[in-house]
């Protein structure tokens, strides 16, 4: 059973009309994707804040105050491709970094509608291989939430193609893993979801996508090659409508023979394990306790 809390987050997005807000942004023309926002101040007395640059745009890195266990998870943030870093990104990074006691690097990646998937590539790639040069595959995690979430799976799509060594794990959270929303099963779970609204989103993706078909793996990882992968761990929730296409994923790796470790929270909504409900703090300690597996 849902938690008391959950529930009651529930019923604000609802009051809000949360699902409505990013068609509302594309509707009013309202973006800030040349605005990076920095690290909240709580972040700098948690971790060791390193901030360099990629092609002019910032990457921060964050690092344990103390021992290191030489893990280093590349982040791509989510955000519909056309947001920023919010609070609980940097948030859910920091407790990273204390538990693990590795270094995170996130990068402030070009967005939509400003750019398109052509410019986040052209920067997270050169950022990717740089890391290579620093730190062993074998301690090399590749994660991210929603839009961040199906740009990772991309990547390492685009990695293999390139023979470059992919990361030693995967974790998609919440992923969003085919732009074009087309999947039949989506409008089952739409009613359930409070959060995401399907005709904000297709507009996020067909903006993020540019003058490329939005069923191009680059923009729509699901339609992409599934074997050769890292070891790939999905976290999603039964109230979000990004479910039907990790369902589909999930079948998908199945019949190619690819390793997926799935996990599907009942009664969670989109990036519930960014949040701070019971159901959260478990997800997160088993994401913990996946990486030091």
């Amino acid at each position: 059973m849902a938690s008391i809390k959950s529930k009651a987050f529930i019923i604000f997005l609802r009051l809000i009309r949360k699902k409505s807000f990013l068609k509302m942004q594309f509707d009013f023309g309202k973006f800030d994707f040349y605005q990076c926002p920095k690290p909240p101040k709580k972040i700098y007395d948690i971790c060791l804040v390193e901030q360099s640059f990629i092609q002019g745009r910032p990457v921060f890195t964050l690092h344990p105050k103390h021992r290191r266990s030489g893990k280093h998870i590349l982040y791509l943030h989510g955000g519909a491709y056309v947001q920023n870093f919010v609070r609980q990104h940097w948030t859910f990074m920091a407790f990273l970094v204390q538990n693990l006691q590795c270094s995170i690097t996130t990068p402030d990646y070009p967005l939509a509608p400003g750019f398109t998937y052509k410019d986040a590539f052209q920067m997270v790639i050169p950022l990717y291989k740089e890391l290579l040069d620093h730190v062993p595959a074998h301690n090399l995690i590749l994660m991210g939430d929603s839009a961040g979430g199906g740009f990772a799976l991309a990547l390492c799509q685009q990695l293999q193609q390139e023979k470059v060594t992919q990361p030693r794990q995967l974790f998609l959270l919440s992923p969003w893993l085919d732009i074009s929303l087309t999947n039949p099963a989506i409008q089952a779970i739409d009613p359930l979801d409070p959060f995401l609204g399907i005709e904000g989103l297709q507009k996020a993706g067909i903006s993020y996508a540019g003058d490329t078909d939005v069923h191009n793996p680059m923009v729509s990882p699901i339609n992409g090659p599934l074997k050769g992968l890292p070891s790939m761990y999905l976290f999603i929730g039964s109230r979000d409508i990004l479910a039907a296409d990790a369902r589909k994923l999930m079948v998908l790796m199945q019949k190619e023979k690819s390793a997926i470790h799935y996990y599907e929270y009942a009664e969670m909504v989109h990036v519930w394990m960014l949040m701070n409900f019971p159901e959260s703090r478990k997800a997160r300690d088993q994401i913990i306790s996946l990486i030091k597996q």
